[in-house]
């Protein structure tokens, strides 16, 4: 048997770490297949827990281990079809149906959480626009193209043979494509202005109707892209592709109701400890055995793995840094690498960090006195797109003093935010706009660079990742910063942060709408003076001293070996945090994204390795990758060692 089928046997014999790790095993898939199926409606959550509660309950019904994906899956379409004959029967006694809102849109959260781009993105687009029994096929398919299940597995879960099961993925696939064309016409710059006439009235939001009347423009008219002769086709773009990590707080809920569940199945527990807090679990008849499929091995790693189409798309996040060591090395300058021009908003950025933050009430009394209007404690200092103080970290924890007019200073690095967000979404521009048009306590605000708004992120926490007490109200959703991505290809994008669990990306389109939250700080031009000595670069600005050379290849536990093994300079070194290593990002540039002079042989495309771990899932180490300064935590395997003291 494999290790899969053990752990199998034993969530089935009760025992409460096995049934635990089997929730996180099939949890991703589960949560992938139900979001993508019901695109992203709010019950998605509810549906997930009610199907996950129903596989344990009904684990010890399964007599073939090997079979587990199938019948895993067969529960899931089953519960996917209760769900929607309950909301077709809502509707036709409601009289304003729901509508999901943008928060709820899996293909957005696949797209800014996949880093898809290109045609992966126009895909993920398109599925807004199928009829609801396709998008449940698709959702399997997608899994099947990506490499997580076969055509049995998938036939399984329609209930259908496998030569049936590829009819209807063909019938599928034929309406995605008409999708794609369409959505290509949709992105058109400029767009068709006889298609801009049949949009007179839309909101914006797919319907069976209007895709009925835009695709009946796009077939007849020369003008709109329509499907280009040379577009990938769809099954080649999915392979390899991930799946959209599962939000903490679902997890979390999953795992605790699990000992429930299996009360109600009669399955005993074992001594280990609970994974949470129990509830009652849905009551429903159990589901028979599901077909047997092919084994694969499904990895708890699976909760998501960031696809880097063609190097383009970036994540970045912040976790807790360390507090800066002021190292007295001889001083070299160093050649700095030229600058692109700050964005109109505020300036480039550099790449993001987190906070570990404590509450205001803890703030020392020795602590600097607020000042009113601009943060100055310190003086001018670089450009905004650089960090021109120390990011919290261990030795200098995150510590924040509510002014009580509205704002918050940090009194880590100075910077004086708005403390509660401002209403509604903006444009990349509109965002701009409102941070300098904002007269809170006197104004002088701004749109908040990448680096400026990564230092209030809380990479220990998710959903939100920040310290409600000081920013509270801030939900867990995506925030603009002022950084334009250095690829200044059309559309135009810009850098958004994720304040679920503190993830950035650069595939944001400026004409898209996320939320804002100002900031204030100290004026100042230029970028760091490294100074360069000894196999040693300094920061003087951070504090922070760097090893300027690179490490093999190696795992994340051998790196943070490898930087306490160092002997460089006579120092203690360390693994960097990710709030520290991405201070040294330039995001003005790519390929790689640092300072060449000071760091000369940084892989371009290569993971290096930070001492932070995700707060969705501990087991999981953070890595930046200097391509443009993205970060992941997802299946990265083995990555490089810059130590940091």
């Amino acid at each position: 048997m494999s290790r899969y089928d053990d752990l199998v046997t034993a969530a089935q014999r009760g025992d409460r770490r096995a049934r635990d790790e089997f929730a996180r095993v099939w949890l991703p898939l589960v949560y992938n297949v139900i979001g993508r199926a019901l695109n992203g409606h709010p019950d998605v959550d509810d549906v997930v827990q009610e199907t996950m509660l129903r596989v344990i309950r009904d684990l010890p019904s399964l007599r073939q281990p090997q079979s587990v994906r199938a019948w895993v899956l067969t529960i899931t379409m089953h519960q996917i079809g209760v769900h929607r004959q309950r909301a077709d029967a809502d509707a036709r006694v409601s009289v304003v149906p729901e509508v999901p809102g943008p928060a709820a849109d899996f293909e957005e959260l696949a797209i800014l959480r996949l880093r898809l781009t290109g045609e992966r993105r126009q895909v993920a687009e398109a599925a807004r626009w199928l009829d609801d029994e396709d998008r449940g096929v698709l959702a399997l398919w997608w899994q099947e193209a990506a490499g997580e299940l076969n055509r049995e597995e998938t036939a399984a879960a329609l209930n259908t043979g496998v030569a049936y099961a590829a009819v209807r993925i063909q019938r599928m696939r034929a309406q995605l494509d008409r999708c794609r064309a369409l959505v290509s016409a949709l992105d058109a710059e400029p767009r068709c202005p006889r298609l801009q006439a049949v949009l007179g009235g839309w909101d914006s939001r797919p319907s069976p109707l209007w895709r009925k009347r835009i695709d009946r423009h796009v077939r007849d008219c020369r003008v709109c892209p329509g499907r280009p002769g040379g577009e990938i086709a769809v099954e080649r773009l999915l392979v390899g592709c991930a799946m959209v990590p599962v939000p903490a707080t679902l997890s979390t809920a999953v795992l605790g109701k699990a000992t429930a569940a299996a009360a109600l199945a009669g399955t005993p527990a074992s001594a280990a400890p609970a994974g949470g807090p129990a509830s009652a679990a849905p009551a429903g008849g159990p589901v028979s055995g599901g077909r047997a499929g092919a084994v694969k091995t499904v990895a708890a790693s699976v909760v998501a793995v960031a696809v880097v189409a063609a190097g383009i798309v970036a994540y970045a996040a912040g976790p807790e840094s360390p507090a800066a060591t002021t190292a007295a090395a001889p001083a070299v300058a160093s050649a700095a690498t030229p600058a692109t021009p700050a964005s109109a908003a505020v300036g480039g950025t550099p790449s993001p960090s987190t906070a570990r933050a404590t509450s205001a009430a803890a703030v020392p009394a020795a602590s600097p006195a607020p000042s009113s209007g601009t943060a100055r404690c310190g003086g001018a200092g670089l450009a905004s797109r650089w960090a021109s103080w120390p990011m919290p970290g261990p030795d200098r924890p995150a510590s924040y003093r509510n002014l009580k007019d509205g704002t918050v200073r940090d009194q880590v690095t100075c910077l004086e935010w708005q403390r509660e967000p401002a209403p509604g979404t903006y444009t990349f521009t509109a965002a701009g706009e409102y941070c300098a048009d904002l007269a809170l306590d006197g104004g002088g605000w701004h749109l908040p660079t990448r680096v400026e708004l990564s230092s209030i992120i809380d990479s220990g926490r998710s959903g939100p990742a920040i310290d409600t007490t000081a920013f509270p109200g801030t939900p867990a959703q995506f925030f603009w910063t002022s950084t334009p991505w250095a690829v200044t290809k059309t559309p135009l994008r810009a850098w958004i942060v994720n304040f679920y669990e503190g993830l950035a990306s650069n595939g944001a389109y400026q004409s898209a709408d996320y939320r804002v939250r100002c900031v204030r700080s100290a004026g100042g031009s230029g970028k760091p003076s490294y100074r360069i000595a000894g196999g040693q670069v300094t920061d003087p600005k951070t504090g922070l001293v760097w090893q300027r050379a690179t490490s093999e290849q190696m795992s994340a536990a051998a790196a943070t070996g490898y930087c306490a093994a160092l002997d460089l300079g006579g120092h203690r070194w360390r693994l960097p945090t990710l709030q520290e290593v991405s201070t040294t990002v330039d995001d003005s540039r790519v390929a790689p994204a640092i300072t060449t002079t000071a760091f000369p042989g940084t892989v371009k495309a290569g993971w290096y390795w930070t001492a932070t771990r995700a707060a969705p899932d501990t087991g999981l180490r953070w890595a930046l990758n200097y391509d443009d300064g993205y970060t992941n935590y997802r299946k990265i395997v083995s990555g490089y060692a810059r130590c940091v003291r």
